[in-house]
């Protein structure tokens, strides 16, 4: 059922001049909201969640926004109602973020109510008040009453603590950032039964995964595997050597053994790299449902800082020739610094993804009729990659390979100096 709010509203354009000046309603549905004037014949305008770009609110009865449009909008004098407005429309409009940023991954567990805030890795704190912590069995939603929601996926959870003195969770992100979530009363031990449970099925799973795989690795090695490897994320084969000296030529194997023309390509490009402490690999394990039989995606991550150049190609499959390259540095600056950061990005991709790089170079309405689109609109480190991405090279033959390599370099280290927002076409670099 749509909720409707009485107000007074402004349409400006970029350079904030009046387009329209009006007294009405706005009606908030599933996956948009209309604006309209009094009057039987005024239809209004239908604005979309996936449009809008970034949201204000002043004072305490003014609201802002504004659209990928270059549209500004300023809604105002909603009486006494303006509280209960904002929390209805961020309660509808983070329903719609969640499902379309996939948040909620898997089955919906247990939800509590608590306070959060976010220290970022500047050490700044972000507070987002009264919340509501949804646990799902690959992710934490958190749904703010008057912000916008967001996830923190098993996968990139560095580690986590229960403070029984103060009764704050904490949750330590691998990009660096910390979110703390306090006041969850008498739920705190319950939360920590959840939390455990959920992580302890996870790791469970992919164990069994591995070892059915895998079945000649020690136990204890199998542990310190699946804790780094989780669902997918790409390990650099150096961390994976720390555990045994043996099981890099292992992964390798299992990420190449059926894919001959990939395996060349790869020799090429790390005979090229600096240090081969950046070639990475991903494992994604899962049942086949008509087999019953353990089976694997994995992927490459390959990153030349002194190229400005990262590598990415799916290994699994037989048919999968195609390499994705990426530009680490878009403007003048140090590729190694950048490094951390872009790796982090293209696991979360990854993951996201589904492991489908072509997201990355299809035409570009037809990625905004896909999916995806919000996802790439709303999401730093897609757009990120997206705004990076220099080319591709698919097939099978090396030579031609091995030359085009130049050119790809060559368009990476002009990039440094002219930053570009239209990737290359669609084709072989």
């Amino acid at each position: 059922m749509a909720l409707t709010y009485n107000l007074k509203y402004k349409k400006q354009n970029f350079f904030h001049k009046i387009l329209l000046e009006k007294e009405g309603e706005m009606i908030i549905d599933r996956h948009s909201f209309r604006l309209k004037g009094k009057g039987a014949n005024d239809q209004g305008e239908i604005i979309f969640f996936s449009d809008i770009r970034e949201l204000q609110t002043v004072g305490t009865d003014e609201f802002r926004f504004t659209t990928y449009k270059k549209e500004r909008y300023i809604l105002s004098g909603f009486s006494n109602l303006f509280e209960s407005f904002l929390k209805d429309f961020f309660r509808v409009r983070n329903e719609f973020l969640a499902e379309q940023l996939f948040m909620k991954v898997g089955m919906l567990y247990k939800e509590y109510e608590g306070q959060v805030e976010i220290e970022n890795r500047f050490d700044q704190i972000v507070p987002k008040g009264k919340c509501r912590i949804q646990f799902y069995e690959g992710s934490i939603v958190v749904v703010p009453e008057t912000h916008e929601c967001f996830a923190v996926y098993y996968n990139f959870l560095k580690s986590h603590e229960f403070d029984e003195d103060e009764y704050v969770f904490h949750l330590y992100l691998d990009n660096g950032t910390n979110i703390h979530i306090s006041k969850l009363g008498t739920y705190f031990e319950d939360a920590q039964e959840t939390m455990e449970m959920l992580l302890g099925k996870m790791y469970e799973r992919i164990i069994n995964l591995v070892r059915e795989i895998l079945p000649e690795i020690p136990a204890t090695d199998l542990l310190k595997l699946t804790y780094i490897i989780r669902d997918g994320k790409a390990v650099s084969l150096s961390a994976v050597k720390k555990i045994n000296d043996d099981l890099p030529s292992k992964l390798e194997k299992l990420a190449f053994a059926g894919n001959p023309v990939m395996d060349e390509k790869v020799k090429v490009l790390r005979n090229l790299a600096d240090d081969d402490r950046n070639f990475s690999i991903g494992f994604s394990f899962y049942v086949k449902p008509d087999k019953r039989e353990v089976a694997a995606k994995s992927w490459f991550c390959l990153a030349m800082p002194a190229k400005n150049i990262v590598a990415i190609g799916m290994t699994s499959n037989p048919a999968d020739t195609t390499v994705c390259f990426f530009r680490i540095m878009i403007e003048e600056g140090d590729s190694e610094e950048k490094l951390a950061e872009m790796l982090n990005g293209i696991n979360q991709s990854m993951y996201l993804l589904k492991y489908d790089l072509s997201a990355f170079y299809r035409d570009k309405r037809e990625l905004q009729k896909g999916k995806f689109r919000t996802a790439f609109r709303r999401l730093a480190y897609l757009r990120m990659l997206h705004t990076s991405y220099l080319g591709r090279h698919y097939g099978p033959d090396m030579e031609h390979f091995k030359k085009e390599l130049n050119v790809v370099f060559k368009r990476a280290s002009l990039m440094m100096r002219q930053v570009s927002n239209q990737p290359p076409q669609a084709g072989q670099v």
